[in-house]
């Protein structure tokens, strides 16, 4: 692993977007960069570990708490970086005969798997849905749920307006009116 700083001179944007944090149990990393941004530039690389932000080690750093210590930067920002393999200075592309693009090999088995979960965070056509939405709602076990479409919502207000007219509803009411008025009648 190489470690490394890098310092930008502002003001933001800085170039790029991280991943990551305490939060989420994965280390901070750079999951995008702006092309030709003050981050690219300076020689930053898409799956470099952010170690330090202005000198504060991010090991105990939320996602959010790592943005607003960048946020909070103002003009100069200084990063400590690592990283598992040099970059080239010409990507290759190299196809194997199924047409897919070889990915570097990277020695810790949770970098690799981090970098392979999170190429592709835009929305899918058609879904509105980011992969990592649908990851999370993965986890949640609420992928399959559809949202709610304008008849579902009206008919869930009419029930809702039949239930309020129920007798049984009104019992409840009455009840809950009276109990109430003699528990603040006792006690006051």
């Amino acid at each position: 692993m190489d470690s490394f700083k890098v310092v930008l001179e502002g003001p933001a944007p800085w170039g790029f977007r991280l991943q990551g944090g305490k939060d989420f149990n994965v280390p901070l990393s750079i999951s995008r960069l702006t092309p030709g941004g003050k981050a690219s530039q300076a020689g930053v690389a898409v799956g470099d570990w952010v170690l330090s932000i202005d000198g504060e080690n991010t090991g105990s750093l939320t996602h959010i708490e790592a943005q607003n210590k960048i946020r909070a930067c103002g003009e100069r920002l200084s990063l400590g970086l690592s990283r598992a393999q040099p970059v080239q200075s010409k990507p290759q592309k190299v196809q194997t005969p199924d047409k897919q693009p070889l990915r570097p090999l990277v020695p810790d088995a949770s970098k690799q798997r981090l970098m392979e979960n999170t190429e592709d965070w835009r929305p899918r056509p058609g879904t509105g849905q980011s992969r990592s939405f649908r990851i999370l709602a993965h986890l949640t076990g609420t992928e399959f749920m559809q949202d709610p479409d304008e008849e579902h919502l009206k008919k869930s207000r009419e029930k809702y307006v039949l239930e309020l007219q129920s007798p049984r509803y009104t019992r409840l009411r009455d009840w809950h009116h009276q109990r109430s008025a003699h528990v603040l009648n006792v006690q006051s």
